[in-house]
């Protein structure tokens, strides 16, 4: 069944990170993982090459209560809320430095020395070569580009986690995906900061109820109140339509 053009996963939380962390699963094309929340379905319904991403991903869960419930709404059997700081430690402590070898993409130097100290610490090598942060603009850098791809290619990663924001990471991973094959990708965003404890989560209750988005925005006012308070209310919008497309 395809909402907003996209076919969201049926599968648990659970039952995703024993397909992400299936070597066996390992193919020579690249796969991308996507974490679909309010923002990223307004996004797409304006940016086209945001949107063939998703649409070529190997899988895409409901993130964010509003998603979750208009799925449901439609009669989607979504198993519930899954986003991607829930998923991101999940794999890690699945990640095997025997089977699995990851990179990680990410915003700041302080998420990038605690990811180093946690695989030097679980016994993965060349941790230094494993976590980079960009400068701003990388994704339009094709120099940049080619060097980041070379480290990728170095540590034969089988999981490239990016911690950089939507839509920059999706497109970013999907117009180089020829170049990353047998790659697993996944955009998490401030989940990989949320594992670092470089920056804080909404506490648990928050969760549960459907605030955190509030929480991230007392957190951040500056940077998020755009797309919570304002970008956000296209979504009713967005829903409404692909509701009345639905039903005709």
């Amino acid at each position: 069944m395809k909402v907003f053009g996209l076919k969201f996963t049926e599968k648990s939380l659970d039952e995703i990170v024993v397909d992400v962390c299936n070597e066996s699963l390992r193919h020579d094309d690249f796969k991308l993982l996507v974490t679909a929340n309010v923002d990223h379905l307004v996004t797409l319904n304006r940016n086209i090459i945001f949107k063939n991403a998703c649409k070529r991903s190997w899988i895409i869960t409901a993130d964010g209560f509003p998603v979750v419930k208009f799925l449901k709404f439609v009669g989607h059997d979504v198993k519930g809320r899954i986003t991607g700081a829930d998923l991101f430690p999940k794999i890690m402590e699945k990640l095997s430095n025997k089977t699995h070898s990851p990179f990680f993409v990410v915003s700041t130097v302080e998420t990038q020395a605690y990811l180093v100290n946690w695989l030097t610490s679980r016994g993965f090598d060349n941790s230094e070569r494993r976590v980079i942060v960009p400068p701003i603009g990388f994704e339009k850098d094709e120099q940049y580009t080619s060097m980041m791809i070379k480290q990728i290619h170095l540590v034969n990663a089988t999981h490239l986690f990016m911690g950089v924001g939507a839509p920059k990471s999706e497109i970013w991973m999907d117009r180089n995906n020829k170049s990353l094959e047998g790659v697993k990708g996944f955009g998490f965003g401030a989940g990989i900061d949320f594992f670092a404890g470089t920056v804080k989560r909404a506490p648990k209750w928050m969760q549960e109820v459907g605030l955190e988005w509030f929480y991230r925005l007392i957190s951040e006012p500056k940077r998020l109140a755009k797309r919570y308070l304002v970008s956000s209310w296209m979504f009713l919008y967005l829903a409404t339509k692909e509701y009345l497309n639905l039903k005709r």
